[in-house]
């Protein structure tokens, strides 16, 4: 008797994870196929990604239909398949510019969305570009965006800011 094996990469294919990261086109978060398209900014081209109805409602259920980028991780349904599906909770921002200024050596402007506020330290977490920075600032102005953050409110910051020495955090200008 003689046997013989065969075998290909076809049957050791797993199913695919990516990352993905784009501008927000279309979203449809309680119809038959909750889904999402987005830019990819890689080949200028729309993907399409599904996600089960709780997550959609959760991250894009009352969002406006405003510039709007996301990110997250997708599967594929299987290792053949061009059908995208969510992996996790995927992230919804609006984009931010950063810039620094050169008036002086210790001053910068800052401007993105803020996602926590420390109002006894001063510490906040913003969102520039998708990108988590970190800043401490006058524990009094944390203290307002902590409370405005508690309320689910949108909280930006936006200004000149210099870094104060002796209190070590960064003082509006």
């Amino acid at each position: 008797m003689l046997f013989v094996l065969f075998s290909s990469d076809r049957f050791a294919t797993e199913r695919k994870i990516i990352r993905f990261s784009g501008e927000l086109v279309h979203w449809d978060a309680k119809g038959p196929e909750p889904q999402f398209r987005y830019l990819d900014p890689t080949n200028l081209r729309e993907k399409t990604i599904y996600c089960d109805a709780e997550t959609m409602r959760l991250v894009l259920g009352n969002q406006s239909f405003e510039k709007h980028h996301i990110e997250g991780k997708a599967t594929q349904l299987n290792p053949t398949s061009d059908v995208w599906l969510c992996v996790g909770r995927p992230h919804v921002f609006q984009k931010f510019q950063v810039s620094v200024s050169s008036t002086t050596p210790q001053s910068k402007n800052i401007q993105g969305q803020v996602v926590e506020a420390d109002g006894k330290t001063g510490q906040i977490v913003y969102l520039v570009r998708g990108k988590r920075s970190y800043l401490t600032i006058e524990p009094a102005l944390a203290k307002e965006m902590e409370e405005s953050l508690s309320q689910l409110q949108t909280v930006e910051i936006n200004g000149d800011y210099r870094y104060d020495r002796i209190k070590r955090y960064y003082i509006k200008d």
